[in-house]
């Protein structure tokens, strides 16, 4: 299904820029140069894209070309209780996993007289963490003198070629939708697990580290996402 999408979406772009009918749209949008957008975007549920940056800016250096950025950052934190199986004691587990990331890029754009078509290319960077922090526990059962912290960074970079439109309700404000083609490693760095056993007299703490890893995709993105600017 996100294949016909893109197809479509493709092929109804280039209708749009290449037919006669577009050529002789003289009555195009009255963007000024070095003109200044800033916008949000909505994700529905359909949506399952990992990239999903939540805010863009956007600056015309002329009435075709125009450089962007986008940023997105996201902490989620999770605290679970572990109680003991026969007593009154109680432990916890903290997972905290945050994430920021940007991407910096160029678009090309063609107007007309409500309406914007654009194409580009962005970069990606992003950086964060997954920590899981344990408090009297192993993180499965209730361990009275045994604490315990895993950390680990991540760091992540990529490519995206992307296309999208614009369409202005009035002169200041737009809707628009946007799909790409993203190519993303993350980087799982050297990280540790340490624990910290308050009865021992030989070794109270013992870390041990954990080896780095890896990932990557190549995979459509944007599909379903409702984006909603201002433009200054």
């Amino acid at each position: 299904m996100k294949k016909i999408i893109v197809l479509l979406f493709v092929f109804m772009s280039f209708l749009m820029v290449f037919s006669p009918a577009s050529v002789q749209a003289q009555d195009s949008l009255s963007v000024e140069n070095n003109g200044f957008s800033f916008e949000g975007q909505i994700y529905p549920n359909l949506n399952t894209d990992s990239y999903r940056p939540q805010l863009k800016f956007r600056y015309n250096f002329t009435d075709k070309i125009a450089v962007r950025c986008n940023t997105s950052f996201q902490r989620q934190l999770t605290n679970n209780t572990i109680l003991q199986s026969s007593g009154d004691g109680i432990g916890y587990v903290e997972k905290i996993n945050s994430f920021y990331s940007f991407s910096t890029g160029i678009e090309s754009q063609k107007k007309f007289s409500k309406a914007l078509l654009y194409t580009g290319l962005e970069g990606i960077f992003g950086f964060g963490s997954n920590n899981e922090y344990g408090s009297r526990t192993d993180s499965v059962s209730f361990v009275s003198n045994l604490n315990y912290n895993r950390l680990q960074p991540v760091q992540q970079f990529g490519i995206r070629f992307f296309t999208g439109a614009d369409y202005y309700l009035n002169d200041k404000i737009y809707l628009g939708f946007e799909m790409g083609l993203i190519l993303l490693r993350t980087n799982y760095k050297k990280g540790s697990y340490q624990v910290l056993n308050s009865t021992s007299l030989t070794d109270p703490d013992i870390t041990t580290p954990i080896e780095d890893s890896f990932s990557s995709s190549l995979s459509y993105n944007g599909l379903g996402a409702l984006r909603i600017g201002w433009r200054f």
